[in-house]
């Protein structure tokens, strides 16, 4: 920023002050302390437990346990699918016999850097472009799904706007 732009800025700066210092001040209602006092003693009387999921309606709180539900086998399922086909792959590279002679660090890291170029170039470029493009989809809507049960759940606060 030059000496020019920087002299403006703060003639700007001393102009908004001085006209923001001329503004009458705003006076809160006389109810507004005690309404905020009487609340922060409710929230404070609130076990923390409280706040988190046992708030969530009950058919929220079972959609949750429903998803985790079907989670669990389709892991067990991917698990199952990916310890075969790296099982496939090291069998058909050679490398099963490098798993066995590995004897340091360095060479178990090779080994598997060139597992993970072998395993690359095995996908699809369409296959891992739509992985991410669905990764990020799956993504946004469990922040969407995530803001959305937020918003439900959350009980109405019993201090009103002015």
């Amino acid at each position: 920023m030059n000496s020019r732009n920087r002299s403006l800025a703060e003639h700007l700066e001393h102009l908004t002050h001085e006209a923001l210092r001329q503004l009458p001040p705003c006076r809160a209602p006389a109810s507004l302390e005690a309404r905020v006092l009487s609340e922060v003693a409710t929230r404070a009387g609130e076990p923390r437990a409280a706040t988190g999921v046992n708030r969530w309606p009950l058919t929220a709180r079972l959609a949750l346990m429903m998803g985790c539900v079907v989670c669990i086998p389709l892991a067990w399922v991917l698990v199952a699918s990916l310890r075969m086909q790296l099982t496939y792959t090291l069998v058909a590279s050679g490398a099963i016999h490098a798993v066995h002679g590995v004897r340091g660090v360095s060479s178990a890291l090779l080994l598997l850097a060139e597992l993970a170029v072998h395993l690359a170039r095995q996908i699809p470029g369409a296959w891992l472009f739509g992985g991410l493009l669905a990764t990020g989809a799956l993504y946004a809507a469990l922040c969407a799904l995530g803001y959305l049960v937020l918003r439900c759940a959350a009980p109405h606060s019993k201090v009103h706007s002015v």
